[in-house]
């Protein structure tokens, strides 16, 4: 959480606004809000089998994963899952539909809203790119049982089975 007034550096207070405490600026009034920021991932599939990234890096270091990160300021959702995709696995992927939009709560680095797409790859190399230690094609009969992200496994499991999404 901020600390001080990105417009006038007053330090914050926490004050109770819109029936929940937030942290607002004594000396201009300035609510620093805390959103989630948007991130993109990727179900590249081939056929039954889909594409995961054991990552090199926290959080969940070691773990399986879609390739996926945060959205640049300069580019749309889409270009950010095309662009993620590349970096985390050298191919160059083709976005073929929405697959669902989540809230990230289980990283610890800061919330997010995940949206997520399917795709297919269309040209590149497979090999693991920096946040990546491992690059691997998966049968999503025979998934790895170490798939870091809570919003990962239930992407995976959706896809495995073909249910729809459930609201509750």
């Amino acid at each position: 959480m901020r600390r001080h007034c990105q417009a006038c550096g007053a330090a914050l207070e926490e004050r109770e606004l819109e029936g929940r405490l937030r942290a607002v600026c004594p000396a201009c009034g300035r609510v620093a809000y805390q959103n989630p920021v948007p991130a993109a991932a990727v179900a590249v599939l081939d056929g039954r089998r889909v594409l995961l990234g054991r990552r090199a890096i926290d959080p969940h270091r070691g773990a399986w994963g879609l390739p996926a990160g945060y959205q640049e300021v300069d580019e749309s959702i889409e270009t950010a899952a095309v662009r993620e995709a590349r970096e985390e696995t050298g191919l160059i992927v083709q976005l073929t539909g929405l697959f669902d939009v989540l809230t990230t709560t289980d990283d610890p680095r800061k919330p997010s809203l995940l949206v997520v797409f399917t795709g297919r790859a269309v040209d590149g190399d497979l090999e693991p790119g920096s946040d990546c230690a491992e690059v691997a094609w998966h049968d999503l009969d025979h998934l790895p049982d170490d798939v870091g992200f809570r919003n990962d496994r239930r992407v995976l499991e959706r896809l495995r089975t073909g249910a729809d999404k459930a609201f509750s």
